[in-house]
């Protein structure tokens, strides 16, 4: 199964690649001020546009898919996320590009897209899962790590932002059966909150 193939969905969201369609609605979100504080520098340029081009690019390329979160309730776009690096010979990608709005984080919106995304990886047979993270995004790397994930390390200096820092990334992952355990004990969680909602 590619990464970007349809059916990847919950009762809350789904998941579908990014096109064209998307660049109005994430011009106009709060993904543009996000972008200064944690998206690599790229060498098209630092704007909200350059970054689009970048993220459909890279679906072109084999380097990347980009993955718009759309609430199913209004069919809004309110958070991305994206396959970074996928290497199908040995079976591993990493989750990076995450966004969502200001207003939903912490919320059970980003359980579902952490479902969906892992979910996708086990289909695609990833024996591998990581995630790059600033050092500085404590939120992000408290979120990844409460689905099970393992801190690895950091890799020091390692990336430019686009507002032009240093950044130290904490490497995170999930291998093998790891991955279908996160994904399980979203599932649950998902379930449950659902259930909960309909009594």
């Amino acid at each position: 199964m590619e990464l970007g193939a349809p059916g990847l969905h919950t009762a809350t969201l789904r998941l579908e690649p990014l096109n064209e369609s998307h660049r109005a609605a994430l011009s106009r979100s709060n993904a543009v001020e996000h972008m200064w504080s944690s998206m690599p520098v790229i060498s098209t340029g630092t704007n909200i546009d350059a970054y689009f081009d970048h993220s459909l690019k890279m679906a072109t390329l084999g380097t990347g898919q980009v993955m718009a979160a759309i609430r199913q309730e209004d069919d809004r776009l309110i958070g991305l996320s994206a396959f970074l690096n996928p290497n199908r010979m040995n079976r591993r990608t990493r989750i990076g590009y995450n966004w969502v709005e200001p207003a939903l984080r912490g919320s059970a919106v980003v359980e579902h897209i952490h479902y969906l995304m892992l979910k996708r990886a086990y289909q695609w047979r990833a024996r591998r899962v990581a995630w790059w993270l600033s050092l500085k995004n404590e939120r992000a790397i408290a979120a990844v790590e409460k689905i099970g994930a393992k801190r690895e390390g950091v890799l020091r200096q390692h990336t430019r932002f686009a507002d032009g820092s240093w950044a130290d990334l904490v490497v995170l992952s999930l291998v093998s059966d790891e991955i279908r355990d996160s994904m399980a004990m979203l599932g649950e969680q998902i379930e449950k909150r659902d259930a909960d909602s309909d009594t």
